[in-house]
């Protein structure tokens, strides 16, 4: 019960830090939307900060988030912890060289880079892309360390600090906007950014130390063969949202909504995966070590089964609240200063599209984290490339049909694909169904349920409060969203779902020691 109560402890503070960060994000996002809107300025912003996280998430961020912890606790387990730390600097030492060169190459073509990923800019608004792109691409050097000090730790155990870092970057863009960019402008804000992940690494360097990292000059080490023949086909399997995010920048330049579609994807990954990252950043380099011996199998399949029934649950409510209120969302977050109403309407048919995908994406992430921790790279990477055959001509196709809406819908038509087949690709020869399938109809149930309530609080709030101003709007937002939650959890007591009813138990134990 310790290890349970301490599992569920942990997951919660990740989940709750995470989410902290992601609110503090939109915060920034707002900031940004209430000071630049949707216009030249905005859309030059997105189209260059997109570049080098991108480039990062295409060719490092795999070799580094879902590579480099197997082959780290598999050093862990078989070598020593010794053993594990040398692999550890020479590991560091290749991406920092690695990111050095990109970082140089990617200044010297920026203005290539704006032609190929968002071809539809031009004139004034492309000339400022570049000129932010050159300043904020370096930023892929401390990227890719901060990244690689979060998978020692949480390797090694240390969950906190690695859940909250991302509120350092988006904290050093809103003091910078409430304070000097009216000194500084648009350029300001790309280097606050940069500033923002410097701070990251900085923060992140102690507690690593602590740990018994120490940086060196050697960078061959057999390890780094075993990520590399691990990260290639990561690599490829993970380039599913960085190319969909590629192409609907790309299209929607030519269309017209870039900045629309970048606010409605961030809102969109925020509530797909928060969730889903707390629990695999905590369970990947667990499902790692468990993953390495015959005898583990079974309690890697239980582990995995419980994840994503745990994500099921509590993500499929988070998907109906977006599904039915993504333009009241839209209106309470942005609308305000240069974010008008057509802007409103633009991203909330976007965000309602894109949150038909929120549940399978947060299960997506699940099941590549759990291809990647048996070291099964191969799989995961085919399904992506699945993902994106799909998602290109979707995408062309339905932005015909429906404009920037199709794009979203594309995305999620993809995601749902990959989903399902990365399930049943997983659970196969698996015999823990054990009444999954019973649960999960009874989970969907429960959610078209609150969704309806939430559908007629909205209305009968809009009847009473109307939605002309900020206080208004809000109160809808609130109150629907608050039934529809209540009628969920309800139902979830009535119908003895299995994670409510697990923490009932875990809390009343709990509480019975405590008065012991």
């Amino acid at each position: 019960m310790n290890k349970k109560n301490n599992a569920i402890g942990t997951v919660g503070f990740i989940f709750i830090a995470m989410m902290l960060a992601k609110i503090l994000g939109q915060v920034r996002e707002i900031v940004i939307a209430g000071t630049y809107g949707t216009a030249w300025m905005a859309d030059a912003y997105v189209a260059a900060s997109q570049i080098p996280t991108n480039f990062f998430d295409m060719i490092l961020g795999s070799a580094v988030s879902a590579s480099f912890i197997p082959v780290f606790n598999k050093f862990m387990k078989e070598e020593g912890e010794q053993r594990a730390k040398r692999f550890a600097g020479a590991f560091f030492n290749v991406i920092s060289l690695v990111t050095i060169i990109l970082s140089v190459c990617g200044v010297a073509f920026a203005p290539l880079l704006i032609k190929i990923f968002t071809p539809g800019i031009s004139g004034e608004t492309a000339a400022l892309a570049v000129t932010l792109l050159r300043i904020m691409f370096p930023m892929i050097i401390f990227i890719g360390a901060a990244f690689t000090f979060v998978g020692i730790l949480q390797s090694m155990g240390e969950y906190n600090l690695p859940a909250v870092m991302s509120m350092v970057s988006s904290g050093a863009c809103i003091i910078y906007l409430l304070t000097l960019n009216n000194k500084f402008g648009i350029t300001g804000l790309a280097t606050s950014l940069l500033i923002g992940w410097i701070l990251q690494f900085i923060i992140l360097t102690p507690s690593t130390l602590k740990k018994g990292f120490r940086f060196n000059t050697h960078i061959a080490d057999s390890g780094i063969k075993n990520v590399a023949v691990l990260a290639l086909p990561v690599l490829i399997g993970t380039w599913v949202q960085p190319i969909n995010v590629m192409i609907n920048t790309w299209i929607a330049s030519s269309i017209g909504g870039v900045s629309a579609i970048n606010y409605a994807n961030k809102l969109y990954l925020i509530a797909a995966g928060v969730f889903a990252m707390s629990v695999t950043n905590y369970i990947f380099p667990k499902l790692s070590r468990l993953s390495i011996s015959e005898e583990d199998k079974e309690n890697w399949m239980e582990m995995f089964m419980t994840s994503v029934k745990t994500v099921i649950f509590v993500v499929a409510p988070i998907a109906v609240i977006f599904i039915t209120e993504s333009g009241e969302i839209i209106r309470v977050i942005y609308q305000r200063g240069q974010f008008d109403e057509k802007s409103v309407a633009v991203t909330g048919g976007a965000l309602l599209f894109y949150s038909i995908g929120i549940l399978p994406y947060a299960l997506q992430e699940v099941m590549y984290k759990s291809f990647y921790s048996r070291r099964n790279s191969k799989v995961p990477m085919l399904i992506a490339l699945t993902g994106i055959a799909i998602n290109i001509p979707l995408s062309f196709i339905l932005s015909r049909l429906l404009g920037v809406n199709g794009l979203a819908l594309a995305t999620s038509l993809a995601v749902i694909t990959t989903m399902v087949i990365s399930f049943v690709v997983i659970t196969k020869d698996s015999g823990h169904f054990g009444g999954f399938f019973k649960e999960l109809l009874k989970i969907l149930f429960m959610a078209a349920a609150a969704g309806a309530v939430i559908m007629i609080v909205k209305n009968i709030m809009i009847s009473l409060v109307g939605i002309n101003n900020f206080a208004a709007r809000l109160l809808v937002l609130a109150a629907a969203s608050s039934a529809g939650a209540v009628v969920y959890i309800i139902m979830a007591f009535i119908m003895k779902i299995p994670a409510v009813t697990g923490i009932v138990e875990m809390l009343k134990k709990r509480g019975g020691g405590d008065i012991q």
